[in-house]
């Protein structure tokens, strides 16, 4: 997909085929961690532990996306093959999580489930890794944006998907069938994706029998891919990453921005039972604010990713910030439950056009060469924020909430606003790239030879 006589014309089939992974994937973990996990934890250990059981699941679910995900990406980046560089990994990565999402079904202790989900993690993150990289490599710079857009709504309107039907299924009792639902999507969005987008980027000559030799030869023979496979790994996380000041800006502003947002979810409900004064009425009352939110998070997402052409990236993202900031604060200072429904437009609409945004940016300023890799290094900011947000927020609100009732959440949300705000600042020392630059290595979606 490129220009057409001076003018870029967007192929949506094309990029729908891009996005039908992103929102596979997106059901599958809206489904597990929201609902399938918090469920299976509640199922296998005592009650008086089971908070304590489902914090050790995540950190390590978590722990293990930080050491996979840059590891996978920047194997992409190097890899040949006749079918081109990320998709053989994204469906071997694929291909394995959903043997393991099968044989969670099965899974009879916490240390079961555990064991298993670590499987889970590592093929997971070795696809997303492998294929983060199609975008960069498939979809010039002016298409970005919307590129971007599409993935931030398949995101927000996965996880829709994944919590909706996950918990439809666990209202009949049947956790198996919300693992199934959520690993048909995983499979079904690849397919599409496989199918649908084809690469040139690092395809060899070599006959398909070949290549399957080799691999074949390659894995009997561990001396072949050990040597290789360390100096991945130490590459991955070598100094010269120091250098990219652009790309570690962004990371800060994005660190800081997810760490908002995942200071603002995990407290909902203990919001508007003790700061609100909802008490046993929160439990229902979550779901309708929480809702407007990702609608409007949602309906933002493509317009967000499509203005980052007009506005630009940065600016695109700084408003966004500006605007979660606002409606972090606004959430601090509610007078009631009715207001909240008015804050859910700017902090829906700052979350929605920021996913989209903070992407095509962060694909942008990440060196083209090494796509895959820096991708997959922003991964630890992913994975770290919500972490950090609770360990950091969680305390404080603990103990303002000593002094009185109710006030730790309205600051919890408040120190999001300002997380949000800073966030902005860092956005503004990034160098945006010249965003009509030629990119070598895009080729069009869709394209001929594979």
């Amino acid at each position: 997909m490129g220009p057409v006589g001076g003018e870029y014309r967007p192929n949506l089939r094309g990029l729908g085929a891009l996005t039908a992974y992103w929102v596979g994937l997106a059901v599958l973990w809206g489904a597990m961690l929201t609902v399938v996990e918090p469920q299976l934890v509640q199922e296998l250990v005592p009650p008086e532990i089971k908070t304590t059981a489902l914090a050790l699941l995540f950190g390590v679910q978590a722990f293990v996306a930080i050491l996979v995900q840059p590891v996978a990406g920047a194997a992409s980046d190097r890899f040949v093959t006749p079918w081109g560089r990320r998709r053989p990994l994204l469906v071997a990565g694929v291909a394995v999580q959903v043997v393991f999402l099968i044989a969670l079904t099965f899974a009879g202790s916490f240390l079961w489930v555990l064991i298993i989900l670590v499987f889970v993690e590592i093929a997971s993150n070795a696809a997303q890794g492998s294929y983060q990289g199609l975008l960069p490599d498939n979809v010039p710079v002016e298409g970005r944006g919307l590129a971007s857009g599409l993935l931030g709504g398949g995101l927000l309107a996965g996880q829709i998907v994944g919590v909706a039907v996950a918990g439809a299924a666990l209202v009949v009792g049947d956790t198996d069938l919300a693992i199934a639902f959520a690993a048909a999507a995983l499979a079904l969005g690849t397919v599409v994706t496989v199918l649908g987008v084809q690469e040139r980027a690092g395809r060899s000559e070599a006959s398909n029998h070949r290549v399957v030799v080799d691999w074949a030869r390659h894995l009997i023979s561990p001396r072949s891919w050990i040597g290789p496979a360390r100096a991945t790994v130490l590459e991955v996380w070598g100094r010269d990453v120091l250098e990219q000041r652009d790309y570690l800006w962004l990371l800060a502003s994005r660190l800081l921005m997810l760490m908002a947002a995942g200071s603002l979810q995990p407290f909902v409900l203990y919001y508007l039972q003790d700061s609100m004064g909802l008490g046993a009425d929160a439990a229902a009352a979550v779901t309708p604010i929480a809702g407007a939110v990702a609608l409007v998070a949602l309906a933002s997402a493509i317009p967000g990713g499509m203005l980052t052409n007009r506005l630009g990236r940065v600016r695109t993202v700084f408003f966004a910030g500006i605007a979660g900031g606002i409606g972090a604060f606004l959430f601090a200072v509610a007078p009631t439950y009715a207001f909240l429904f008015v804050v859910a437009i700017p902090f829906g609409a700052a979350l929605g056009v920021f996913l989209s945004a903070d992407w095509a940016l962060l694909v942008d300023v990440a060196p083209q060469d090494e796509v895959g890799r820096y991708l997959g290094l922003s991964n630890t900011v992913t994975a770290s924020a919500s972490v950090l947000a609770v360990v950091i927020v969680g305390p404080v609100a603990d103990v303002l909430n000593g002094v009185s009732f109710g006030l730790g959440y309205r600051v919890a949300f408040a120190i999001a606003a300002l997380e949000f705000l800073v966030g902005a600042w860092c956005v503004l020392h990034v160098h945006e790239p010249r965003r009509l630059a030629h990119v070598p290595s895009a080729t069009p979606l869709g394209g001929s030879g594979s």
